[in-house]
């Protein structure tokens, strides 16, 4: 059986890796650097440097702790020479992995012809079955053409020689919230627009409000429900108004919103695209039988945000469907998490989107300061809100912000993957002290009998 995959990004290297492994001729085609956008121009680079601006953070505390520290200074050019350092080595080992599971990779722009045809580098190659791996990009939007100078996006930001004095970031989703932190680490004067109501549009409003005011704290200001207006070039900087009339000087703008799916690849009309995205069923098949799509390109009917690892599973899942172990994709279960300090995380259902769909649901917020280990850890920023159905104590939903909520999320998404209810998430011991107590001190406080908080 042959396979050819195009895309070596999470979701296309993830599927050849373990195609391979399953006896299948694995062909993968990349037009740039294997990892795609989330190890080179995304995921790793961001977390690379996300860990410097923690790390230089928690120094300048260290007298909380009992520990001095003098002359502690952060350097934006080493922070870039260890992040290339990192996602380099990522890419090498990503690399040697495909060579050692004999996959044969081909660095050449690929275009899918139909009918399994993959033409590459002049040539046509022919395969059983396809999947398109090919992503997405940074959009371009109106009004904010980027010029890698004075508006720049998240593929540019990695690259500045030096970080502006003052800066706004546009868009209140993973990417800019990222960028924005690492900006005000290194002293940006920073401003956010959001054009909806409230910061991170995937929260429910008492979440968003919780999390703004811990990032506001660190003198990040955000204006929501605006957008620019217009955009006046000055010798040295620009001036913006925004469409509430307010005006801002800065020295930069960093558009950190919207994707656009790399579907040009697809050279067939064998394959539907729908809004630049490719359609394809609950098994991740296109309208041509035998041709899949993955991660960021495809569209299936149940909408699950453009993630990486939403991408490696869809990935795996289609290798799985190719060998007829695998019927239709399950996707209630997607954690996401925004990695600002402290990291944001959250999973299924929001309270609003709960009872639009007619559930009856009850909700509970813990604070962080409820947690011996947070305390222990100087750590009592966060909160964490879980939302149940009422009858049945099902767990819809968990949304949560504090020191470990990236690493936390992933306990509840086994929760969600298993329909877990409160009571039986309260009968798992949780280790003390542990920031993962937040998940039992919830559950016994949802059955009505709070333990360490009133």
């Amino acid at each position: 059986m042959k396979l050819g995959i195009i895309g070596a990004g999470p979701g296309g290297y993830e599927a050849a890796l373990y195609a391979a492994q399953r006896g299948i001729e694995v062909t993968l085609f990349e037009k740039q650097f294997v990892g795609g956008t989330c190890l080179n121009l995304g995921c790793i680079p961001t977390k690379t440097i996300l860990a410097s601006t923690e790390l230089y953070s928690h120094i300048k505390e260290a007298s909380q702790f009992g520990i001095k520290v003098e002359g502690a200074e952060i350097s934006w050019e080493q922070v870039q020479q260890r992040m290339l350092k990192t996602v380099a080595q990522l890419r090498k080992g990503v690399e040697f992995l495909l060579k050692k599971r004999g996959v044969r990779l081909i660095n050449a722009e690929a275009f899918y012809l139909g009918d399994h045809r993959i033409e590459a580098g002049g040539q046509t190659y022919e395969f059983d079955n396809v999947i398109i791996a090919t992503g997405s990009r940074p959009a371009e939007l109106p009004g904010l053409a980027t010029d890698k100078k004075w508006i720049i996006n998240s593929n540019h930001f990695f690259t500045r020689k030096e970080l502006p004095k003052r800066a706004l970031v546009v868009g209140t989703g993973a990417i800019g919230l990222e960028l924005s932190d690492i900006l005000r680490a290194f002293g940006t004067e920073l401003t956010v627009v959001e054009l909806v109501p409230q910061v991170m549009p995937l929260l429910d409003s008492d979440a968003s409000s919780n999390y703004a005011r811990i990032l506001s704290k660190k003198g990040i200001k955000f204006i929501v429900g605006n957008s620019v207006k217009t955009i006046e070039h000055k010798e040295d900087h620009l001036k913006v108004t925004l469409t509430n009339d307010q005006e801002l000087e800065v020295d930069q703008i960093v558009v950190g919103v919207g994707r656009t799916p790399n579907s040009e690849v697809i050279k067939t009309d064998k394959v539907q695209t729908e809004r630049g995205k490719i359609k394809v069923n609950n098994s991740l098949v296109t309208s041509e039988e035998g041709t899949y799509a993955i991660g960021d390109v495809a569209m299936p009917p149940v909408s699950r945000g453009a993630l990486a690892h939403v991408a490696s599973h869809e990935g795996i899942f289609a290798v799985k469907h190719i060998l007829g172990e695998a019927n239709e994709m399950d996707w209630h279960a997607v954690p996401w998490v925004v990695f600002t300090d402290p990291p944001l995380a959250a999973i299924g259902q929001t309270e609003k989107e709960a009872s639009q769909a007619g559930l009856a649901v009850k909700t509970y917020t813990l604070p962080y300061r409820a947690l011996g280990a947070a305390v222990a850890k100087n750590r009592t920023e966060g909160f964490c809100k879980f939302i149940v159905e009422a009858d049945t104590g099902r767990i819809l939903g968990v949304q949560m912000a504090g020191v470990g909520a990236d690493l936390i999320i992933n306990e509840m998404a086994v929760v969600l993957q298993q329909n877990m209810t409160v009571k039986e998430l309260s009968e798992v011991i949780h280790a003390h002290p542990t920031l993962s107590e937040v998940a039992k001190e919830s559950a016994f406080a949802l059955l009505g009998y709070p333990i360490n908080t009133m």
